[in-house]
């Protein structure tokens, strides 16, 4: 069993290595400013509460997108449209190939979805570090589409993620 955290001063982000620098270096260099400035919310997966070894980690932030970028079959209103940034999300190389990935980014899903019932969100949104990365969310089969300007920017609308079943995903993964 492995559990959620925000980020705290005590995670171990030095000794993360998820094979992908510039991943490596947002969690040693940025996440906790950013959380601190109020700016994103990083979550770390550790084996038991309080460990300081991160096993992988990962990033929400509000964002909108204009309205006719979104490829959607219902027409949206004019103007901008409230989403959520998956801003990261990396697996620790001691970590990879046992399906962590996969669950984080059901975790992160969820909370998007779960926000969505209070505050106005149409998709969750990501940019695509590199063709490896993109290959891997749109082979999940979790409804993530590209934007058609942009291959590399990726959604799934909120609509979608409310029809899948998350089963009990507290924050135990």
């Amino acid at each position: 069993m492995r559990y959620v955290e925000i980020l705290a001063a005590h995670h171990d982000r030095a000794a993360f290595n998820c094979g992908k620098e510039p991943l490596n270096r947002f969690l040693r260099e940025q996440a906790k400013q950013n959380a601190d400035r109020h700016l994103g919310v990083t979550k770390v997966v550790v084996n038991s509460p309080g460990d300081a070894f991160v096993q992988g980690y990962f990033t929400l932030v509000t964002r909108t997108v204009e309205a006719d970028q979104v490829p959607v079959k219902k027409k949206l209103p004019r103007g901008p449209v409230g989403v959520v940034l998956l801003g990261r999300l990396a697996v620790d190389t001691t970590c990879h190939r046992q399906g962590l990935g996969q669950r984080i980014l059901l975790k992160a899903m969820n909370e998007v979805e779960v926000a969505s019932r209070t505050i106005g969100i149409h998709a969750l949104v990501l940019d695509v570090i590199d063709e490896e990365a993109r290959a891997w969310y749109l082979g999940l089969d979790f409804g993530f589409q590209p934007f058609p300007e942009d291959p590399d920017r990726l959604f799934v609308p909120v609509s979608f993620l409310r029809q899948l079943d998350f089963g009990p995903l507290d924050d135990k993964l």
